[in-house]
């Protein structure tokens, strides 16, 4: 009797720098079944991405893994890995940002020595580090704030520093708050933008997925869209920075609810999927390919996403003219 191949998994149009012997999945399947890494022409099966259309070259099983709003194609895939999951799909695996980002650089999960004093005495009122100027909704709350209190933002994006700050993280530890603004608002979408602030003690100012607060507490954040205005928001904010008892409260709030990593973050949620298709004999699906826009749920026609993201471009070309602070 010969010895059995072992399942051969690729990778296709991750973005750049990807390096798929570091991704989770891979390594869970490798313990698993004694996945190896296969090639393109030869895998059984193929985990891609929104960065490119290599993979509708792709003739086997095919699972679609997202860190984008996106919802999948189930006409290009087998499985997908999204965050938000509106449809009763079992090919469709509600799989938030944050749970692919926590694991490479911290957890969460209080311990009982911990101790947010520190934080307290932080010189800086607001950090901000932000690239993408697609955002009107953070941007707009940008200036807002910035008027009335001086916003430190080391991004790329409305930059005050004159220079780009090279690690977040050590950027946050010097201020009381973050600007915590996801790029698009949908449920499931929480990103590295609220898990980061919340690893260094920072307060978040959070907009973003209307139901953040079914795996976060609410108290250990300051959630915009729980209040009718930005206006109010702001005020909100400056009320909690002008009282230390209030962001000690903020601060001493367990992250996530319970104090307890959400279901979504263990081993056997990300690969039991997986597992499941490739024990349950299923040939693929019918092929119809489309090209995709990112974010396309969000922002409708291609008109309207071309608009903004000229108005947002325009916007942050006017802050470095200096035309529009």
């Amino acid at each position: 009797m010969g010895v059995m191949r072992a399942l051969r998994v690729a990778y296709s149009d991750f973005w750049p720098g990807f390096d798929p012997g570091t991704h989770r999945l891979m390594g869970l399947l490798a313990t698993r079944r004694g996945v190896v890494r296969g090639e393109f022409g030869d895998a059984d099966v193929l985990v891609y991405s929104d960065y490119g259309e290599r993979h509708w070259g792709f003739k086997g099983l095919k699972v679609y893994f997202t860190a984008e709003n996106m919802w999948p194609d189930f006409e290009q895939c087998d499985l997908a890995y999204a965050p938000d999951c509106p449809a009763r799909d079992p090919r469709w695996v509600r799989y938030p940002y944050y749970a692919q980002a926590l694991p490479l650089v911290g957890s969460l999960v209080r311990g009982p020595c911990h101790d947010p004093g520190e934080s307290l005495s932080r010189p800086g009122f607001c950090g901000f580090v932000a690239s993408n100027p697609r955002a009107p909704e953070r941007n707009r709350f940008f200036r807002m704030l910035r008027r009335r209190q001086a916003v430190d933002s080391g991004g790329r994006h409305f930059n005050t520093l004159g220079r780009r700050v090279g690690n977040k993280l050590e950027f946050l530890k010097g201020y009381r708050f973050n600007l915590a603004f996801e790029n698009t608002r949908s449920p499931g979408y929480v990103t590295e933008k609220l898990v980061e602030p919340l690893l260094v003690g920072c307060i978040p100012v959070y907009w973003g997925a209307p139901d953040v607060g079914e795996a976060f507490d609410p108290g250990c954040m300051i959630d915009v869209s729980g209040f009718p205005t930005f206006e109010d928001a702001i005020e909100h904010v400056l009320r909690v920075d002008a009282d230390p008892e209030a962001r000690l409260r903020l601060l001493r709030t367990p992250p996530f609810r319970g104090n307890r990593e959400p279901a979504c973050m263990s081993d056997d949620y990300l690969v039991e999927p997986v597992l499941r298709l490739l024990d349950s004999g299923t040939r693929p699906g019918a092929r119809r390919y489309r090209h995709r826009r990112l974010r396309e749920h969000v922002y409708g026609s291609a008109w309207r996403q071309t608009w903004l993201s000229l108005a947002c471009r325009a916007e942050g070309v006017a802050w470095k003219l200096g035309l529009w602070r």
